[in-house]
């Protein structure tokens, strides 16, 4: 029984839990939480739209263009270009490698015959490597064919 009573009296009883600490934390963490958060900004655009009346005046003034397709296959024999009025031969591969002078040569050919068309679709085959079809695209950018689709 002795020991009992010396263990009781030795115990202070002082059972408080001190939340100082974490408190500090808090008051750290949040205002870096709130400055660090991403809140959703609603962007309105504001449009004038014309009216029927001057889309219809503005059509009327404006001739249209025809359509002019141009394609250009890359096929693992070469390129073959297909374009309206022009007949173009293959170029085939030489040694294993495209030609891609050859193929400026012609695009700027077609550009000379329809100046006003920017457009141009390139057709890969399955085989064709990704780099020669980045070399194609920029062929034809240079040539005056900005606007680039690629069909397959």
């Amino acid at each position: 029984m002795n020991l009992k009573k010396s263990v009781r009296r030795n115990h202070v009883g002082n059972d408080d839990v001190n939340i100082t600490p974490v408190m500090n934390l808090f008051l750290v963490l949040i205002p870096f939480l709130l400055l660090t958060a991403v809140f959703v900004r609603i962007a309105v655009l504001e449009l004038s739209l014309p009216s029927l009346s001057q889309a219809k005046n503005s059509q009327a003034t404006k001739p249209q263009k025809p359509v002019i397709v141009i394609l250009l296959a890359i096929t693992e024999k070469g390129f073959e270009m297909k374009a309206p009025g022009v007949n173009f031969a293959p170029i085939p591969r030489r040694k294993g490698q495209f030609q891609y002078k050859r193929l400026r040569r012609d695009l700027k050919a077609l550009k000379k015959k329809y100046p006003d068309t920017e457009d141009i679709t390139i057709q890969p085959d399955e085989n064709v490597l990704y780099d020669s079809i980045i070399k194609v695209m920029d062929a034809c950018r240079e040539s005056g064919f900005p606007n680039i689709a690629i069909s397959g």
